[in-house]
């Protein structure tokens, strides 16, 4: 098993599925990174589907196992769609009436970061920005290319109880949707109205909320990862913006460690997710 799975190789997986399973999966992308690379979507299932349910990984570049982790459950669903069943459901059924629009790595240029050093940027300027917030030591970096945590971007909230200076964790970011990443989720999310969303992090083993719902007790059950009910106070991440919208969400935190983990644990969270959209697409056939 190779050390890291980067950006290009999500790239080549993603060119793969689409001529492999083009009356299933679409891949598009949403918009270009500062450092030029692509944010990439796979839309699975029905584009005509009642309901939609987005499902974003890699937000912060140093928790990239969870972009090959969603890659390895979308290659799993296509290569059974037309004949698997879950719980007695064919999966083409589940999947016609509920779409899934995956975004496995929302932040490249820091992913790039994290597994290449200033090296994984093209643009001698990011480069320079980024070593002189950093140093040599880049495999912890989570923000973007620009230095700021994507996960504080947003408007609800925005610059409570945030770092001050680029480059740091949670540093929010001059303006709440300063950066392209954050735009670019948003654009979908406001286009396709979706009734879930589901936030990959890492680490710790456990589902982040505000509201309970059907959405994180299925989550619970599925992985078996601790509950945390968050509390009233907003901070501008994306679920703060999200229950101001009124859209159910949860945050799962995969793996244990220190992020970057060894890819050692992919397999192990594979068994405990592998059959996450599933069990989703099925609370609409539930009573």
């Amino acid at each position: 098993m190779r050390r890291i799975y980067s950006y290009g190789d999500m790239r080549r997986d993603l060119q793969k599925l689409s001529k492999r399973y083009q009356g299933f999966l679409k891949v598009f992308w949403l918009a270009k990174t500062a450092d030029g690379n692509r944010i990439y979507g796979i839309r699975l299932g029905n584009p005509s589907a009642s309901e939609n349910v987005v499902v974003q990984a890699s937000m912060h570049g140093r928790e990239w196992l969870n972009t090959e982790l969603l890659i390895c459950m979308v290659k799993r669903y296509c290569r059974r769609y037309q004949k698997a069943q879950y719980h007695g459901m064919r999966y083409q059924e589940l999947f016609d009436q509920v779409c899934f629009w995956v975004l496995p790595m929302v932040n490249p240029d820091g992913v790039a970061v994290s597994q290449y050093g200033v090296k994984g940027l093209c643009s001698v300027r990011l480069q320079k920005l980024v070593k002189g917030l950093a140093g040599k030591d880049t495999k912890f970096w989570k923000a973007n290319a620009r230095g700021v945590d994507l996960n504080r971007n947003y408007s609800t909230g925005f610059g409570k109880a945030t770092a001050k200076s680029r480059g740091s964790a949670l540093y929010a970011g001059t303006t709440p949707f300063s950066e392209r990443e954050t735009r670019a989720l948003v654009k979908l999310i406001l286009k396709i109205k979706p009734q879930m969303v589901v936030n990959y992090h890492e680490t710790g083993h456990l589902i982040y909320y505000k509201e309970d719902s059907r959405l994180v007790q299925t989550v619970h059950t599925l992985t078996g990862y601790r509950l945390f009910k968050e509390g009233e106070e907003c901070n501008g991440n994306l679920g703060d913006w999200l229950t101001e919208r009124g859209i159910d969400w949860c945050t799962i935190e995969t793996c244990t460690g220190e992020a970057p983990v060894s890819r050692k644990q992919l397999y192990a969270e594979w068994k405990r997710h592998r059959n996450l959209f599933l069990a989703i697409a099925e609370l609409w056939f539930i009573s």
